[in-house]
């Protein structure tokens, strides 16, 4: 049975919707981390009335209905548009920016360092357990998997009690990481498959730094627009109107100039953000901003971490891939944390009111999530395509469950915020 796009949208929608409802009433979760333990739950159950009763062919209508949907594409040509416009929209402009350069240093060089001890360290862990991994396709994976996932990392934040400007930090690196992070894939696979034949550096360097510092001046340019069009009337209906255009329009006008589409929007988002918080919107139009880019957030959100949930029943595992998939977890928190040691260092030693363990910290709060999942999905079916899959998903699991969840805490237990009763 093949279902429609309304169908598909429909069925998860409903399934976002009775999650949602049920957390709340019941075990009142981080909604990610509610969706993708559903998600997965299912999943494995569904596999497991498979196993047991073949004849029923559960297992082989779900992987039908699933295979009707292209989750990366659904990630990065559509979700991500509006996840990285409202989280954006919703950073506090005046904090960033008194962390700026440390953000950028961090989402640049920070994911450079990171992919390369990640990719290295999975390069020589395929090698002792007899896995056939070259370095190029290792490296592939330590770049997919080193950016944190924008939308992963502000949803584990919304619960958390970060100091404004270490929270305006860790979601700006969040917001502009993920943009060079698809930029850098994109370079790290041309290496790895020899597309085009051989490929020099430095044009490929080039082509790097043109998409990201060209996504960045389209999203200014879109955002002084939006920004002018709004000043000029006093209509929220027009002027929620504007703001869904102008993430739309941004993300597929790059896609089509061949710009980052994620800088892109990231920036508009920044300086919507910043004209929402100033006298030119109105109170009432600000309301109203909030509120439908909080519900897009929210909803979209939802759906995607469900998604991420049920993406176990197209996986294969074996087991030395479960070891290699295992290995990975405590490869990708060191190269989070090597690639975070000189700026936090930095950090702490210019500001003198900050507590020791920031470089903890920013490193536990580097989630990962469907961006990285996304992108591994989009890279061309081999063998070593399902290997860096199979591993990233397990990273993903990980680092959305368990890193959420104990964030907050180890927040608090080193001094950079105050349990829920205690905020003021």
């Amino acid at each position: 049975m093949t279902l429609s796009l309304l169908d598909l949208v429909a069925i998860f929608l409903v399934f976002s919707a009775v999650i949602g409802w049920l957390n709340l009433k019941l075990f009142r979760l981080p909604t990610g981390v509610a969706m993708l333990a559903v998600g997965l739950l299912a999943a494995v159950s569904l596999a497991g009335v498979d196993r047991l009763a073949p004849g029923l062919g559960v297992g082989g209508a779900i992987r039908r209905l699933l295979g009707q949907i292209d989750f990366s594409a659904a990630v990065l040509r559509f979700m991500l548009a509006y996840l990285l416009f409202a989280g954006a929209v919703h950073v506090d402009l005046a904090d960033l920016l008194r962390r700026g350069w440390t953000a950028g240093v961090l989402a640049t060089v920070g994911v450079v360092i990171s992919a390369a001890v990640i990719g290295g360290g999975f390069w020589l862990a395929a090698r002792l357990l007899g896995v056939s991994l070259s370095y190029p396709w290792a490296l592939v994976f330590g770049v997919l998997i080193s950016p944190t996932d924008p939308v992963a990392v502000l949803a584990a934040l919304k619960r958390t009690s970060l100091i404004p400007d270490i929270r305006a930090l860790i979601e700006g690196e969040a917001l502009f990481n993920d943009g060079v992070g698809v930029v850098l894939f994109g370079a790290a696979l041309t290496l790895a498959t020899g597309a085009g034949g051989a490929v020099a550096p430095l044009p490929l360097a080039g082509d790097v730094l043109l998409q990201a510092g060209g996504g960045a001046a389209l999203g200014a340019v879109a955002g002084r627009l939006a920004i002018a069009a709004m000043r000029a009337v006093d209509d929220y209906l027009v002027e929620v109107g504007i703001t869904l255009a102008l993430s739309t329009a941004t993300y597929a006008l790059a896609q089509h100039l061949g710009l980052s589409g994620p800088i892109a929007v990231v920036v508009a988002g920044l300086m919507l953000g910043r004209h929402a918080s100033g006298e030119a919107m109105s109170e009432e139009t600000r309301r109203y901003v909030t509120a439908f880019w909080t519900i897009v957030d929210e909803n979209l959100n939802g759906v995607l971490f469900l998604l991420v949930g049920l993406v176990v029943l197209s996986l294969r595992f074996d087991p030395k891939v479960d070891a290699l998939a295992a290995i990975a977890i405590p490869l990708t928190v060191l190269g989070r944390w090597v690639s975070l040691a000189g700026p936090s260092a930095v950090v702490a030693r210019i500001d003198k009111t900050l507590k020791p363990g920031l470089g903890a910290v920013l490193t536990w709060a580097g989630v990962r999530g469907g961006l990285s999942l996304a992108m591994a999905l989009s890279m061309p079916p081999s063998r070593q395509r399902d290997l860096i899959v199979a591993a990233t998903y397990v990273v993903v699991v990980f680092s959305v469950i368990v890193q959420s969840l104990t964030l907050e805490r180890l927040i608090i237990r080193l001094g950079y915020g105050r349990p829920a009763a205690q905020r003021g």
